[in-house]
């Protein structure tokens, strides 16, 4: 058999190979009874032959010991991800996982090296939140641990995520801010930095297109660096009637740089956040934004995570949860 250079080997592969049933498969695997002592052995060679890493199963309560792994560049004092992590860490602990929390730093994200913590034997499962370098995930994925990406995707890979509804969301703000007046809008956000700005900006350029409003080069505004680092925010000499806005955080960013210049929030111009989460208001300010349905997030992969208990060669693909629109001041015109 060719086996194609990253190709995940499985039971199923295994079992056409010595056409016997993926049952058959899984018992000689785990060393259960009714296979032969013969069959067993070959199943063995042939598994090692093609490369498969066998993930022992919960059987007897196994596969429950979780790695939550966040990059350093996700790690601040108004975090969102780090609020994730405490509602994760809390439901983990309530259906019975134990857990560490496994920061990986900007040269190990970048060379693909594993915290020693995730070297260790004793990690079953890992929760990767937020986006991770390619070579970080190349090195994951031979580990063989079994991992969930939680808040993005990634093509390349063939790992279970769950995500917001960042093209919808997106585009909701965006036909919010048209039908509160706005005839001009900018996108303010390293829309390149991760997948799901790239999803929010592309529900942003979605709704401009539908409906046949033109998009302006250099109401295109970055906010951070190619390390995920902010960077200062330049807005242009004229200025649109309303931006849509990454985050909540760089949306107060943006509110920021407006006072500063003299324009005031909503009356000059409109800003609309996404999350629904930041600690830092501006003069009491209420911020419209897209609400991100964490705790279903959660749930979705908690659920996962379970699955996987059950059957190490459980797949679940990319599960997307639906937020909803927080309309308040500064999104409209007080009236």
């Amino acid at each position: 058999m060719a086996v194609q250079d990253k190709k995940k080997i499985t039971m199923k592969d295994i079992a056409m190979e010595m056409d016997v049933s993926i049952v058959t498969v899984s018992k000689a695997l785990a060393g259960k009874d009714g296979v032969s002592e013969k069959l067993r052995q070959e199943i063995l060679d042939k598994a090692k032959e093609l490369g498969y890493i066998y993930r022992k199963s919960a059987e007897r309560g196994e596969g429950r010991d979780v790695a939550i792994v966040i990059s350093e560049k996700f790690i601040g004092e108004d975090s969102f991800y780090l609020k994730i992590y405490q509602n994760i860490l809390l439901e983990l602990t309530q259906r019975g996982f134990s857990a560490i929390l496994v920061a990986v730093r900007e040269e190990e994200e970048k060379n693909g090296v594993l915290p020693k913590l995730l070297s260790l034997k004793s990690i079953d499962q890992m929760i990767i939140i937020g986006e991770i370098s390619n070579e970080f995930l190349e090195t994951v994925e031979k580990t063989g641990i079994i991992c969930v990406l939680f808040d993005f995707e990634n093509e390349d890979y063939d790992l279970d995520s769950v995500i917001g509804d960042n093209i919808n969301g997106g585009y909701m703000l965006t036909r919010h801010l048209v039908q509160n007046g706005c005839k001009t809008l900018g996108f303010v956000g390293s829309y390149l930095s991760t997948r799901s700005n790239l999803d929010r900006y592309i529900g942003y350029r979605k709704y401009l297109i539908a409906n046949g409003i033109a998009f302006y080069d250099e109401y295109q505004i970055p906010d951070r660096d190619d390390e995920g680092r902010d960077i200062d925010i330049v807005l242009p000499e004229e200025l649109p009637d309303g931006f849509v806005c990454c985050c909540d955080h760089t949306a107060y960013r943006v509110i920021r740089e407006l006072n500063k210049k003299g324009y005031k929030v909503p009356e000059d111009v409109r800003v609309v956040g996404y999350d629904d989460y930041a600690d830092n208001r501006i003069n009491d300010l209420k911020l419209t934004t897209y609400r991100v349905n964490t705790s279903e997030m959660i749930t979705q992969c908690m659920n996962i995570l379970e699955q996987h208990c059950i059957n190490p060669e459980y797949r679940h693909g990319t599960s997307i949860s639906y937020g909803n629109l927080i309309v308040r001041e500064t999104g409209a015109v007080k009236e």
